[in-house]
């Protein structure tokens, strides 16, 4: 009998061993981590004697963060379908823009970390303290581990804002296509 109850006391224990190590990890908190980005932006433009980027631009941190979702899958200036990344912008109804970059990193647990790794190489430098007006700031967590994006545009006179079919799915496009060239064809 007391081999049994030592048994089941062994089986207990590996069960529950077992179940402590399957749990998820724990999210991290990020909030807050986009405005920090941007503050460190900011700051590296005005060391360098630049002017700040805005943020706050809704549509632009949508599709920041669309791409932080998608290098998850991804980890490349492509996208899971295969198209260029900044086909997002036009997705997500960011006015055309003059100059557009693209920034994506992994694994950095903090802004200021995933920062200083921008800064040490000449092509993320080169974006941050580049000709652009405009930061969208992404963040994305899988598995515990942290995807970062930062998307920079130029706004300019010759920008014209993407139409508003541009951000229907593409049957609908197809869709406004045929009835539009059908309906003019007839007339």
């Amino acid at each position: 009998m007391k081999r049994v109850r030592t048994l089941i006391s062994l089986l207990a224990a590996a069960a529950l061993l077992a179940g402590f190590f399957a749990l998820p990890a724990a999210a991290k908190d990020t909030s807050g981590f986009e405005a920090e980005v941007l503050r460190l932006v900011n700051a590296e433009r005005r060391n360098a004697g630049l002017a700040e980027l805005r943020g706050g631009m809704d549509h632009l941190d949508a599709a920041a963060a669309k791409r932080a979702e998608e290098i998850a899958v991804r980890f490349e200036h492509q996208r899971p379908n295969g198209s260029a990344c900044f086909t997002v912008l036009e997705e997500y109804g960011v006015a055309a823009s003059t100059a557009r970059g693209e920034n994506i990193a992994a694994g950095y647990n903090t802004p200021a970390d995933v920062m200083a790794a921008w800064m040490k190489s000449s092509g993320h430098k080169a974006n941050i303290l580049g000709d652009y007006d405009r930061l969208g700031v992404g963040i994305y967590e899988k598995n515990g581990r942290l995807y970062w994006t930062q998307l920079f545009i130029r706004e300019g006179a010759s920008a014209k804002p993407a139409p508003a079919w541009k951000s229907w799915p593409p049957w609908a496009q197809w869709l406004a296509r045929v009835f539009l060239f059908g309906w003019i064809w007839m007339k």
